[in-house]
């Protein structure tokens, strides 16, 4: 009863964290975003190919067990979540520019992250199988089906929109954090359970994403800068856990990437921070 009561908050939670993006997500800001193609592949380019691949490279390397491998490789999968704006705000990067993507994002995710996770999900590890279609479904209908009615209801009622959106992002917060509770409590044993190398490669992954981040967008405004590099880093972690607990329920896998998503947020902070600091000594 538990396991459903979790799974059920964490999926109505993601629906309307989804829906609230939507309704503040004017559909001529996406276009605006989507023009700047350059700029819109990095980020794809980044989110996509440059941080699945170096990952999955690492992991090869990297002697942790396979549930934990998989934990992060469905991080690495998942990517622009959308609690990623709000931390691009805190560095002061570019939101309109995170936003967008977060959107666009959301939409090649229906084929991009299935193929990911068939191209890197270990072999051979017996009741861990990977079922595409249902990721495919899950997308479908988790985000790409409430972005779009959020949108639409945005464009035909921007007042209603604007009054349900401060509601519809704050329970759906509060349901995920209600959702992530639960999960801790009642998995605490198998997080104590993640040995100290994953934790310290969950560390250095995050860094690397950040550092990938900014790399695609060398060249171009701090502000860009700093918008990629957390939208890079904060993956979707909503998107990962009902993947998880769909997929590879009773494993550490989803605490995995909980445990990945606290480092995306705590390190995304200290790096806005740092790149702000060094923008102003540089300018002094």
């Amino acid at each position: 009863m538990m396991v459903l009561f979790v799974k059920y908050t964490v999926m109505t939670s993601v629906v309307l964290l989804m829906l609230g993006v939507g309704l503040g997500t004017p559909f001529k800001q996406v276009v605006e975003v989507a023009r700047k193609f350059g700029l819109v592949a990095r980020g794809v380019v980044a989110n996509f190919l440059v941080v699945p691949v170096l990952i999955y490279l690492a992991l090869l390397w990297i002697p942790l067990a396979p549930e934990v491998k998989i934990g992060i490789l469905l991080m690495a999968a998942a990517p622009v979540a959308p609690m990623a704006p709000p931390f691009v705000g805190m560095a002061k990067g570019d939101v309109p520019y995170s936003v967008g993507l977060m959107v666009i994002v959301a939409v090649l995710s229906i084929v991009l992250t299935p193929l990911i996770l068939s191209l890197t999900m270990p072999a051979g590890e017996g009741a861990l199988v990977l079922d595409p279609m249902q990721i495919v479904k899950t997308l479908v209908t988790m985000q790409l089906i409430p972005i779009a009615a959020g949108m639409a209801l945005r464009s035909a009622r921007p007042a209603w929109s604007d009054r349900l959106l401060g509601f519809v992002s704050r329970l759906g917060q509060v349901g995920l954090l209600v959702g992530v509770g639960l999960l801790l409590a009642s998995q605490a044993r198998q997080i104590a359970s993640v040995e100290l190398l994953a934790w310290v490669v969950l560390i250095l992954l995050v860094i690397l994403s950040l550092w990938v981040g900014g790399w695609m967008m060398m060249g171009q405004s701090g502000e860009l800068r700093r918008s990629l590099a957390v939208s890079t880093a904060i993956r979707n972690i909503p998107l990962a856990f009902v993947v998880a607990n769909a997929n590879f329920p009773g494993t550490v896998v989803a605490p995995v990437a909980l445990i990945f998503s606290t480092f995306t947020m705590v390190l995304s902070v200290a790096y806005g921070k740092l790149m702000l600091s060094r923008e102003v000594g540089e300018a002094a």
